[in-house]
């Protein structure tokens, strides 16, 4: 039998190993991470904004007298909200206002309610919790939700009266 001595290999040859390894491995985990591998958005969520355009006149439903801190338009993303392929899709189109005053909180709940009968919203049962909630029919025969939450002892204080309908194409699926 023939004992050869064992090879030596050349000090950069462990190096080359490392990173040829660490290469490897961010690959697989790029595969697995969805990548490159990302749907690109499909269609048009909000065509001509028409759903935006629908939605706004909620936020006119704020009592008068109310301080308004915020009013937002949202259009929809392109999401995934666990980052799964088949889950992605288009968010939502929103429109919220935050606002502080405006009458005692019976007086805001009914004017809330009123101006959103007035605008072909229909009430979705009794409040739950201190959030009242309305739904209606849109453009395109989508369902949007709408929903008053807050008063006197939320957290924060104010109120929040926010619309959303889902968007007219590929809505994300999942959350």
């Amino acid at each position: 039998m023939i004992i050869r001595p064992a090879r030596r290999l050349h000090p950069w040859s462990a190096r080359v190993a490392a990173v040829l390894s660490t290469l490897a491995l961010g690959l697989a985990l790029a595969g697995c991470t969805g990548g490159q591998d990302e749907p690109q958005p499909v269609g048009d969520p909000d065509p001509g904004h028409r759903l935006a355009q629908a939605l706004q006149p909620v936020l006119s439903a704020v009592p008068a007298g109310a301080a308004v801190t915020q009013h937002e338009s949202v259009a929809p993303i392109w999401d995934s909200c666990d980052g799964i392929r088949s889950t992605f899709g288009w968010d939502s189109v929103t429109v919220d206002t935050l606002f502080d005053g405006g009458g005692s909180p019976a007086q805001v709940v009914a004017h809330v309610d009123a101006r959103m009968r007035d605008l072909g919203w229909m009430a979705d049962g009794a409040p739950s919790a201190g959030q009242w909630q309305w739904h209606k029919v849109m453009p395109g025969g989508a369902v949007a939700q709408a929903q008053l939450v807050g008063g006197p002892g939320s957290s924060p204080d104010g109120w929040m009266l926010q619309a959303s309908a889902p968007p007219a194409t590929h809505p994300v699926h999942g959350c």
